[in-house]
């Protein structure tokens, strides 16, 4: 179980971790393309004002241009007549400042817009975004704006440094990695303790089981044990043949039980066990379970009483052997523990939504500590008794019969001492 819980915990770890890292992933890739997006719109926003103010001014300060570039990280490069506007730059891109607008003019020149020869059919021409790459494999964005004038033509450059998006998202980066850990590492302790809660009622089962067998094998070998030595006994002296068959008979009765037993309680466990329902007057059933437990009642000296409301009970659909069954190990086991000159009283009552067959015994009644467990297989609430017609069996089956009815079978306290068993089948 250790190991198998081991496997688990990494299993649903990496499940869950894979899929929470694909999640964080996805969402640094939207980051990344909205920090993209928002590098564009800015761009665009100060060309549009760079491109207003050349337009609409006469003059333009060092003083604007040095602010705007060291504000925005742009490189601006005005010419008039082909000859470059006096302005060195107010900072110094990864890239030489030159070989960034020589690169920009030829893109533009490709495309038709000419820095030193004025638009013939308007009185401007704009060059597309241009993608420049520098020689330190940075990026950025370029636009060339071509105005004619009196004058001559006169051109507007702009250069728009774009940083690294990993650079940019370096923070974001670090605390989506430290979300990423710490969530591994909490699911890894929740998948831990998840595994070993799922794995209780495994662990419980697999204890009942081996607990079945074990109970199993001593139950059989009871019976075997007295077979064999009956069989040892009569090829040694053949004539005590006689009296030894019946006692290897009973055993052999005994043994049939129990396999029957076993193999009802197998069927329940593969779901292979089927209900032939029918409709059932659950009278006659009470009648017939009083009846055949009349005569052993009175050989024990033990009062059977049968309890039937003035009205007929209602007619259910259900298997009545399977029925007959769960009342007969009832009855059998308050017999079994209702010692002679006490009472043992069959009881039948209903309502609108259910039937309630009850048996009540006056025995020496079970323990609350105990109760819990009087409908597991091969239970005993009384361990020493010598009684070897039970196995501990009966109401196993009687509650696996009760789960197929989708009924109840519960176990109270009788008042006047003993146990009150109540099978409530919905009507």
């Amino acid at each position: 179980m250790k190991h198998l819980r081991c496997r688990l915990t990494w299993l649903y770890t990496i499940t869950a971790s894979v899929i929470l890292t694909l999640a964080l992933t996805v969402l640094f890739l939207f980051q990344m393309r909205q920090t993209r997006q928002a590098q564009l719109d800015d761009f665009y926003q100060l060309w549009n004002s760079l491109c207003f103010r050349l337009q609409s001014d006469t003059v333009i300060s060092h003083s604007y241009l040095s602010r705007t570039e060291a504000r925005n990280q742009l490189l601006i490069h005005i010419e008039e007549n082909g000859i470059p506007f006096f302005f060195s730059g107010s900072w110094t891109p990864p890239t030489d400042r030159k070989i960034l607008i020589d690169t920009a003019k030829k893109l533009a020149e490709k495309q038709g817009v000419f820095t030193n020869v004025s638009p013939i059919s308007s009185s401007s021409a704009t060059s597309s975004l241009m993608h420049i790459t520098g020689q330190s494999k940075d990026q950025y964005y370029a636009r060339i704006l071509v105005l004619a004038k009196k004058n001559g033509p006169q051109s507007l450059c702009v250069i728009y440094y774009r940083p690294s998006i990993l650079k940019s998202l370096k923070k974001i980066i670090w605390g989506l990695g430290v979300v990423d850990l710490t969530g591994i590492l909490c699911l890894a302790f929740v998948s831990w303790h998840f595994v070993g809660w799922s794995l209780i009622p495994v662990e419980e089962n697999q204890r009942k089981q081996a607990e079945f067998i074990a109970a199993a094998s001593h139950e059989l070998r009871s019976p075997l044990a007295v077979l064999r030595s009956g069989i040892s006994v009569i090829l040694s002296a053949p004539q005590e043949k006689e009296v030894l068959m019946a006692s290897m008979d009973s055993e052999f009765a005994r043994l049939s039980s129990l396999i029957d037993d076993l193999l009802l309680l197998a069927a329940a466990d593969a779901k292979t066990w089927q209900l032939h329902l029918e409709e059932a007057d659950m009278d006659t059933l009470l009648i017939e379970t009083y009846e055949s437990f009349l005569p052993l009642c009175r050989q024990k000296q033990i009062s059977l009483h049968l309890q039937l409301p003035s009205s007929p009970l209602p007619v259910l659909s259900v298997d009545p052997q399977r029925i007959r069954q769960i009342l007969t190990i009832l009855t059998d086991n308050a017999l079994s523990y209702t010692p002679a000159g006490k009472s043992i009283h069959i009881c039948a009552f209903f309502t609108s939504k259910a039937l309630t067959l009850q048996v009540k015994d006056e025995g020496c009644g079970i323990p609350d500590n105990l109760k819990p467990f009087i409908f597991d297989r091969f239970y005993r609430a009384d361990p020493s008794r010598s009684d070897k017609s039970h196995f501990g069996l009966g109401l196993s089956i009687a509650r696996e019969l009760t789960i197929l009815h989708h009924a109840a079978l519960t176990l109270s306290d009788n008042p006047k001492g003993g146990s009150v068993f109540s099978l409530t089948l919905p009507l």
